[in-house]
């Protein structure tokens, strides 16, 4: 059997020379470095990755392809408005004269005015109620409009009937039901294909803070005579 003429070869095994040890690919150091190539390259590689991904993420929740709630901006609770309940200043939607009712007094020394007056307003498609006197603290107006807190666009409805009517507000009144207070200086009802039927503030004066008040125009809630019958 033939020997190998190679030194280094020993039974079909490569044997390692002295200069072989000393080669780079042997020596520790050059181990720790090229690892340390392997590893700096692997982070590189995971960093532009990373990158990358987080350029993709941003363009989508910017094009709103992608919702996050997270990162959704928080509804911001808003300060409650205070409401003035005896002088509103939101609109109000006008009411159907056929769907609100409608009660009618008298507080002038005419006789009938009442009766009159609610005989026009159910030509004006209005259900009347009472019909009778009542005491105004000051006559000296169209009339007064009353109605508790359901019933703001039935007393808004009729102000748009009778112009320059004053509303007074009454926080214990129930229902939707108002009542009319005819004074001395009305008229007549607005003509019925002239009347403004948009949606529309009530017409009412906010009150004034008691200090350095003055004094109101404006008539006091009515209150109805013992007298169920008008004058």
């Amino acid at each position: 059997m033939a020997r190998s003429k190679d030194p280094n070869d020993w039974h079909g095994h490569h044997i390692i020379s002295e200069d072989e040890l000393a080669s780079p690919e042997f020596t520790t150091e050059d181990r720790i470095k090229r690892r340390r190539r392997i590893r700096h390259g692997v982070i590189l590689i995971f960093v532009v990755l990373m990158l990358a991904a987080a350029l993709v993420l941003a363009y989508l929740v910017n094009t709103r392809t992608l919702v996050i709630d997270a990162l959704e901006p928080k509804p911001v609770a808003e300060a409650p408005v205070a409401v003035n309940e005896a002088c509103p200043t939101r609109k109000f939607n006008y009411v159907d004269p056929g769907k609100m009712t409608v009660n009618v007094l008298n507080a002038t020394q005419i006789y009938g005015l009442a009766g009159a007056t609610a005989t026009k307003l159910k030509k004006h498609g209005f259900k009347v109620g009472d019909v009778g006197n009542a005491n105004l603290s000051n006559v000296q107006v169209v009339g007064a409009v009353t109605s508790g807190p359901d019933g703001y666009a039935q007393a808004m409805t009729l102000q748009r009937h009778i112009k320059g009517l004053t509303y007074v507000y009454d926080a214990k009144r129930p229902g939707k039901t108002v009542d009319v207070v005819i004074g001395t200086k009305y008229k007549d009802l607005v003509k019925e294909g002239s009347v403004n039927k948009k949606p529309g503030k009530l017409g009412c004066t906010p009150p004034k803070p008691k200090a350095g008040a003055k004094p109101s125009t404006a008539p006091a809630k009515p209150e109805p005579s013992t007298d169920a019958k008008e004058n």
